[in-house]
C-alpha cells in the first residue's frame, strides 16, 4: 500500500540504495541470487503496482502453480546500482548486464511490461533489449521471444482484458522505435546504430514489435 503508484525512479535510491549501502552489491545479491528464467523489459516510470501485477500474471501463465518459483532479471533489482557504469559496459555494450542476462544461455525469453502508452518501447535501453531478443529468437528455436505483458495479462496468450489488448494495439500501430529516447545521449546514438546495422534497420523492428 505504501509503494502503490511510485515507480522505479522512487524506489531505487529511496529503497534499494538504502538496502544495499553498506555493502555496495546489487539488491539480489543481498537477497538471494538465482539462475535468470526470464528477462524483464520495462520503463522505470511505471507505476509499481501495475509492474508486480504484469509480472505476476506472466509468471502464472508460464509456470501455473510453480509461479513462485520462476526467477526475473529486473534491472533496478538485479544490477548493482552502486557501480550503473560497470553495468551498462562502460560503452561496451557487449559488457552489459543486459546483454550477458539476455545470452547467458538459459533466459527463456523477455517480458516486456507495458502499459496503455506501451511506454518501454519509446526508451533506447528497452529497444536494445527488443533487438536483442528479435536475434536470440532468430539463434535459438527454444527461445519464447517476446511476451508482452500487461496487470490484465499476456497479450501474447490472449489473457490480457480487451481494453488493455484495444489501447496497446492502437498506440503499437502508430509507434516509430526510431523515435527512442534516452537519459544518455551515447547511449542513444549506439543503439541506433546497432539496429541501423542489422538488415533491415527499424523497418524491421517495428514490423517485430
Amino acid at each position: 500500500a505504501f509503494i502503490r503508484k511510485r515507480n522505479m525512479y522512487y524506489i531505487c535510491p529511496n529503497i534499494v540504495l538504502p538496502l544495499t549501502k553498506n555493502e555496495r552489491l546489487a539488491f539480489a545479491d543481498l537477497a538471494g541470487p538465482s539462475v535468470v528464467d526470464w528477462f524483464v523489459s520495462h520503463y522505470w516510470g511505471m507505476p509499481f503496482k501495475h509492474f508486480v501485477g504484469s509480472i505476476d500474471k506472466h509468471a502464472k501463465s508460464v509456470a501455473g502453480a510453480d509461479w513462485k518459483k520462476v526467477s526475473y532479471w529486473v534491472c533496478t533489482f538485479s544490477n548493482n546500482q552502486w557501480k550503473v557504469a560497470d553495468e551498462v559496459g562502460n560503452g561496451d555494450w557487449h559488457e552489459s548486464s543486459f546483454f550477458k542476462a539476455l545470452r547467458s544461455g538459459v533466459c527463456k525469453g523477455t517480458a516486456m511490461v507495458l502499459d496503455d502508452q506501451a511506454l518501454p518501447l519509446t526508451r533506447s535501453w528497452c529497444l536494445f533489449e527488443v533487438l536483442q531478443t528479435r536475434l536470440l529468437e532468430e539463434d535459438d528455436p527454444k527461445f519464447a521471444g517476446l511476451l508482452l505483458c500487461t496487470s490484465s495479462g499476456v497479450l501474447n496468450y490472449g489473457t490480457a482484458s480487451m481494453d488493455a489488448a484495444t489501447a496497446l494495439a492502437q498506440r503499437l500501430s502508430t509507434l516509430r522505435l526510431q523515435d527512442a529516447q534516452a537519459s544518455c545521449l551515447e547511449d542513444k546514438q549506439m543503439i541506433e546504430s546497432l539496429v541501423e546495422s542489422m538488415s533491415g534497420g527499424f523497418e524491421v523492428m517495428n514490423d517485430f514489435v
